[in-house]
């Protein structure tokens, strides 16, 4: 058997010509794709059959057509050349300012509220092409990882070795209420307020949830309780329209707020869980122009915010 010695380099072009001429047909349409001569595809070819000791393609006629093994062949190159082109587009974004499309990933209430305050006030947002998709923190981390998302936006977390988290906003609870309703002319409500209140409450996998029902049950409170649910955005409107009271961030529901003239937010005491705003970015991002773009950026666009509602 002969022995290969060859670098890696050596192997890569020549399994790329072997691609091209089976994509063409034709090593003279190769050899004019890959801007070299027919003799050197030819001697890609003849390379290959060497290493591997089985003919590649049969030449008839001024023509080559590809064995059974070359095609078999081709489907293993196919997936390594597209794993090359994977690795160079992984990390080739972020090393410019001038990156044109940026991936997000994000929670269903950071993209009703968040992203939008966040998109419009991003410095290049004319120029810049975004692709949004809502995703559960286990989808952001697989999303991330797998170079389908540049950066992802969760209130938990992205627990990876590979993801750094990035907290940009700790946001204090409030009782978001309709502005007619009878405890909206206080200030600030206390939890003893809320007995025999019709809430909206949030669901069992929220952190605030257990806190929630820990109050409730230490000042001996009875809630009228309507409705349970994970989504902030679908909450506060019920809370509208059942004139009941929910128990949220203030970030989402100051946006939420300045959206919807009907509802008002106020101070609550005792309700001291925060609810935390990361953003994360992909590994191949990571301390790369895009990321210091992209933390510069958002501090900015909640600045004034961060100001409002002294988080």
């Amino acid at each position: 058997m002969v022995k290969h010695k060859d670098s890696k380099l050596a192997h890569l072009k020549s399994l790329e010509a072997f691609a091209v001429v089976m994509e063409s047909g034709s090593i003279t349409k190769a050899a004019n794709e890959l801007g070299v001569t027919q003799p050197s595809v030819s001697q890609h070819i003849q390379r290959l059959e060497n290493i591997f000791e089985t003919d590649l393609f049969i030449r008839r006629n001024g023509r080559v057509f590809p064995t059974e093994r070359a095609k078999i062949l081709f489907e293993d190159v196919e997936e390594l050349l597209s794993g090359v082109d994977k690795t160079f587009s992984k990390w080739r974004r972020g090393q410019t300012r001038e990156v044109s499309q940026l991936r997000i990933c994000a929670s269903f209430s950071n993209c009703s509220l968040v992203l939008p305050h966040l998109l419009t006030k991003l410095p290049r947002q004319n120029s810049m092409h975004f692709q949004v998709t809502s995703a559960s923190v286990e989808e952001s981390i697989t999303a991330l990882i797998d170079n389908r998302a540049d950066v992802a936006f969760q209130t938990k977390p992205l627990d990876h070795s590979s993801i750094e988290n990035n907290l940009f906003i700790a946001a204090r609870q409030v009782c978001v209420l309709p502005k007619n309703h009878p405890l909206a002319k206080k200030e600030i409500i206390s939890a003893t307020d809320l007995d025999q209140q019709k809430m909206i409450s949030v669901s069992k996998g929220d952190p605030c949830y257990q806190e929630h029902r820990d109050i409730l049950r230490r000042h001996g409170l009875k809630i009228q309780n309507l409705l349970e649910t994970p989504y902030s955005t679908l909450a506060m409107q019920m809370a509208e329209e059942f004139n009941a009271l929910y128990i949220g961030n203030i970030l989402i529901a100051e946006l939420f707020c300045q959206k919807n003239p009907g509802l008002v937010w106020r101070e609550i005491d005792e309700f001291d869980q925060k609810t935390n705003f990361y953003f994360a970015v992909s590994p191949w991002l990571k301390n790369s122009d895009t990321e210091q773009e992209l933390a510069h950026s958002i501090q900015d666009a909640f600045a004034d915010l961060s100001t409002k509602l002294m988080l």
